[in-house]
């Protein structure tokens, strides 16, 4: 059983290392085996289940660095409890590959989001994303930006 802070510096190290710095092997020591990445923004070629499980989150990291290779996130703000992390971040990068069908724009996005993590045997195991996805589209130009 890991503490709070202990799960703390696994979400901490899957966003800094293993996402920011495409160390990619390292999500064998972060990521559950049956891990369930319940809303993630996968290509589109991947199913609901297909993004399920180690490979799918795995493809997910692949997916947001073919679209946007510059991409990053910085960590604003995590609060644990139990084997539970909430995390706020800032995701930002420029749209240099097809992203959920829509070809590359070049243009360049940033925009805040929140992450619930449940950590099991020292591992993520389940991931919840609330995302502002309209800013997202408006950002890309696919969307008007509202009045």
């Amino acid at each position: 059983m890991t503490t709070p802070e202990e799960n703390k510096e696994i979400v901490r190290r899957y966003y800094e290392e293993a996402f920011n710095e495409e160390r990619i092997g390292l999500l064998d020591e972060l990521i559950a085996e049956d891990v369930v990445n319940h809303n993630p923004l996968s290509d589109e070629t991947l199913s609901a289940e297909e993004a399920r499980g180690f490979e799918g989150f795995r493809r997910h990291v692949e997916v947001a660095h073919e679209a946007f290779p510059d991409a990053t996130v910085t960590i604003t703000e995590m609060v644990a409890e139990g084997d539970t992390v909430a995390v706020r971040f800032v995701f930002e990068g420029t749209h240099e590959g097809r992203f959920g069908g829509i070809e590359p724009t070049g243009n360049r996005v940033s925009g805040t989001n929140m992450g619930l993590f449940r950590i099991e045997d020292g591992k993520i195991a389940e991931r919840w994303l609330e995302s502002d996805n309209l800013e997202l589209l408006e950002q890309l130009g696919v969307a008007r930006p509202s009045a």
